[in-house]
């Protein structure tokens, strides 16, 4: 390896260890592999950077970024909170499990965690407080079903890895379908079952006109994922056209039914959808500079003859990439993994004659996992100022839930007919 490969190398990892933005260690890093090594001219740069992004299915990333930023000040979410509230929260531990089922809600109309998890944090968390539960167990269902953003469509993750593999983006969502619904159930009996055992209070009864009101206020938030799912699959609208359609019709529940939407609220939902759609491709564009750094150091061919040469069985060889993700996620974000480490094993996974769909909506929920896991979970970090606790009590009280998660993964890699059922129904 030339002595510049080298130093190109060693300073992203003295970048990224150094606490630096991941889009700076990979760009600086890569940039003197290409430019020393690979002698790409500037032009040739530019022309790679451009074709990293202009990619029609990226674009539903900012609208559905947009989507979610605008849901936070529609005014409508403490309606869909207290329609869980009334139709869980008389149950003990009901209010638990609605939390999680709502952050499995937030996934279906947003598609990012951290939209979930401030949302969750300024919405659901006070009411459970407010309702007895202790902060740091509230804390620690509000961190774990955020991740359910990632998984369940239509999934910020799922659009960016389909984007950058060439796997469908549709037949990604329907896969992550089951495997998000099925993530909701486990983590749902979890918060029952430790709700019950800590003897939280239930809430107080209502009657079943509470009961309609508050699902007549909810509605229209609760149908948005049908526009959004049921216009893909009917053939109606693209992923992105779905999520230009998302904006619209949240500015319009927020303005004409909610009423609660102003434009102070739509300006700091643009911002804040500019700020981290600019993070998101900035990261992308670094990240895949860096991808064909690696590949011109012939980084993915050795991994697949390596592993190859293991001769693997397609069980063994998830189980495998399941447990690298998920330590890897200690220490990487979900969108640098997403960009870089992933599309590596697609190669591998079609020669051993794995579904990449299978593989993908696998991968995704490794890697969200191992973004809440201690010690290093990237997630953990926004969630300490979000939730205004503890990072260690937070940590403490993710442990369950995030068995939960990994029990998902397990039962899906052995039962692949919970991800690919809908996919095959579709093909």
């Amino acid at each position: 390896m030339e002595i510049w490969a080298i130093i190109g190398i060693v300073l992203i990892f003295v970048l990224l260890l150094s606490g630096a933005p991941l889009a700076i260690g990979f760009g600086f890093g890569s940039l003197i592999v290409v430019l020393m090594v690979m002698g790409m001219p500037l032009d040739g740069i530019a022309s790679l950077v451009f074709n990293s992004i202009n990619s029609f299915p990226l674009l539903a990333a900012p609208f559905f970024i947009l989507a979610g930023n605008l849901l936070l000040h529609s005014g409508g979410m403490p309606d869909v909170r207290d329609f869980m509230q009334s139709w869980l929260g008389q149950m003990r531990g009901g209010l638990a499990a609605g939390a999680v089922i709502i952050g499995a809600f937030l996934g279906a109309v947003s598609g990012s965690s951290t939209a979930c998890l401030a949302i969750m944090g300024a919405v659901i968390l006070p009411i459970m407080v407010e309702a007895g539960y202790d902060r740091p167990f509230a804390s620690g269902i509000v961190l774990n079903a955020s991740e359910l953003g990632w998984i369940i469509p239509p999934s910020l993750a799922l659009i960016i890895l389909g984007a950058l593999t060439r796997i469908s983006i549709p037949q990604l969502f329907l896969a992550g379908i089951g495997t998000g619904l099925l993530a909701t159930v486990f983590m749902a009996i979890v918060a029952l079952l430790i709700s019950r055992r800590r003897k939280y209070p239930p809430a107080a009864k209502v009657g079943w006109k509470t009961r309609g009101t508050s699902f007549v206020r909810a509605l229209p938030l609760l149908f948005m994922p049908v526009i959004i799912l049921g216009g893909i699959y009917s053939g109606l609208f693209s992923p992105t056209e779905s999520a230009a359609i998302a904006c619209f019709y949240t500015v319009a529940i927020g303005l004409f039914f909610y009423r609660r939407l102003n434009w102070t609220g739509i300006k700091q939902a643009l911002l804040d959808t500019a700020k981290l759609s600019c993070m998101i491709y900035l990261l992308i564009v670094c990240a895949d500079l860096f991808s064909k750094v690696l590949c011109y150091l012939m980084v993915p061919q050795t991994i697949t003859e390596v592993v190859i040469g293991l001769r693997l069985e397609p069980l063994a060889f998830l189980l495998v990439v399941e447990g690298f993700l998920l330590v890897m996620g200690f220490f990487f974000s979900s969108i640098p993994m997403i960009i870089v480490i992933l599309p590596m094993f697609v190669p591998i996974a079609l020669r051993l004659g794995i579904d990449p769909v299978f593989y993908g909506i696998l991968a995704i929920l490794v890697t969200a996992i191992g973004e809440i896991t201690p010690p290093m979970g990237p997630q953990l970090w926004f969630a300490e100022p979000i939730c205004k606790e503890k990072m260690g009590n937070i940590m403490r009280e993710s442990w369950p839930f995030l068995g939960a998660l990994t029990l998902a993964v397990l039962v899906t890699t052995f039962v692949p007919g919970i991800a690919m059922f809908l996919v095959e129904l579709w093909r």
